[in-house]
């Protein structure tokens, strides 16, 4: 692979360039020119819908155990609802409503135990998912970082985008607002699993939402439409090697420092935060910068997007 260099990133520069407790983040050509972060990706969590016809409900509920949820409504009709929850056998779970002619009734979420399993999954469950009509509406795509959580940002899609931020997570967006198309999370997986083997704890996570007339489903994956909102995210792995490290801006309350204005931002509800100390000019040239230091998560999805789905594989007895 040929690094492109970004002046205003540390991508294409020679290693040498990085300090040596640093050096661990990058991988390196062989030409010792850092390529890419070291990240690796997978999905987390997949949602999908379906619309069941009776003997379709009646097959679900004779194959598991389930327990029965009632919603009484305004005008005295109990909604019933089967509830599946296969979490600690397969990482499935499964809501099922009684049949109406043409409404969707039925949602199953794959959660990370099923979609991690990259040696196959239970062909039970795989048969469901393959016998009926189920359409995806979310799929959450995580890259993970050997970079620490507090070295690294993202830039929301939206200045105004609410935003919950803790000491080691942040999350965008509302899941229950299914007409915005992707929500985002940061977190330190470290400090949600302290049992975690892995030195790769730096995860930003793309949870995209998607419309039954996307038509997206396992049998007719569309990459490009990932991969193009997946171009829309904006997250620097370390600051420390990013156009914004050691700058100053002159703001409407003096001097700061583009690191410290970009943490500050962390924290706070929204980025309007950092907006209002900006000028017009100084925002614009603010997201340029932060758009040309922003990992490719697009191209890495792209190059794994054939081993990722394996969770779909048949477990072998």
């Amino acid at each position: 692979m040929v690094a492109v260099i970004n002046k205003k990133a540390v991508i294409g520069k020679s290693i040498s360039f990085i300090s040596n407790r640093h050096k661990p983040y990058f991988e390196v050509d062989e030409n010792n020119a850092i390529t890419s972060y070291k990240r690796s990706i997978c999905i987390d969590r997949v949602e999908l819908k379906v619309r069941l016809a009776e003997e379709d409900i009646e097959e679900f509920t004779s194959m598991f155990r389930y327990h029965i949820e009632h919603d009484l409504k305004p005008n005295g009709y109990n909604l019933i609802t089967y509830v599946m929850d296969l979490s600690e056998q397969f990482g499935v779970y499964i809501k099922i409503q009684p049949f109406i002619k043409s409404k969707v009734n039925a949602v199953i979420q794959l959660q990370s135990k099923f979609t991690n399993n990259l040696q196959g999954n239970s062909p039970y469950i795989l048969d469901l998912l393959n016998r009926h009509k189920w359409f995806i509406t979310r799929l959450d795509v995580a890259f993970d970082y050997k970079t620490p959580f507090n070295t690294s940002a993202y830039l929301r899609r939206h200045g105004g985008q609410k935003q919950k931020n803790y000491d080691t997570s942040s999350w965008a967006g509302s899941m229950r607002n299914y007409k915005r198309t992707a929500n985002d999370s940061h977190y330190d997986r470290k400090a949600e699993n302290e049992s975690l083997d892995s030195r790769y704890t730096n995860r930003f996570e793309v949870k995209l939402n998607f419309l039954e007339s996307d038509n997206m489903t396992f049998s007719n994956l569309n990459h490009s439409l990932i991969a193009n909102r997946l171009r829309a995210e904006m997250f620097i792995p370390c600051l420390k090697y990013s156009y914004f490290y050691e700058r100053k801006v002159k703001t409407n309350r003096g001097q700061k420092g583009f690191i410290d204005l970009i943490k500050r931002s962390k924290k706070v509800e929204n980025e309007n935060y950092v907006k209002l100390l900006l000028s017009d000019s100084q925002w614009k040239t603010f997201r340029k910068h932060f758009k040309a230091c922003r990992d490719d998560i697009e191209d890495w999805y792209l190059q794994n997007s054939h081993v990722i789905y394996d969770f779909l594989l048949r477990k072998e007895n």
